[in-house]
């Protein structure tokens, strides 16, 4: 079983998620999720250089992302696009009500049997969205 996980949180500042879609963010912060402490740690800081969207949920868009950010499991952001219907049969998306980046790191320890059991579930296939407040 998976021990450790990569997350993806959209954010312009560094410190919130961004008010835009989760793919229009200008950076992501990448952390590793120890799925046995709970315990998050930040790894990087990728910017997102991913294509221009040509139409809303451009699924160029959603491929550039994905490429962006393949060593990722989950996507956490406090809005998601239209493209989450593509993403989630790669990733487990995760919306989140707290605008902080730290306070979600830190409710997503309490979806931990949610992530374990979508990672069971094959990629092509969807991945439940994960809600929290």
């Amino acid at each position: 079983m998976v021990k450790v996980v990569n997350v993806a949180c959209g954010t312009d500042d560094g410190i919130n998620f961004t008010n835009e879609h989760f793919g229009s963010a200008k950076f992501y912060l990448i952390y590793s999720l120890n799925l046995e402490t709970g315990q998050s740690k930040y790894i990087r800081k990728i910017e997102n250089t991913s294509v221009q969207e040509k139409i809303h949920g451009d699924p160029e868009k959603a491929m550039s992302i994905s490429e962006l950010l393949k060593d990722v499991q989950i996507l956490m952001s406090f809005v998601m696009g239209p493209n989450i219907v593509r993403m989630r049969k790669v990733f487990i998306p995760v919306i989140s009500r707290k605008k902080n980046i730290n306070d979600a790191l830190k409710k997503l320890t309490e979806k931990i049997d949610i992530i374990i059991k979508d990672l069971k579930i094959p990629s092509g296939e969807n991945k439940e969205v994960i809600y929290f407040h």
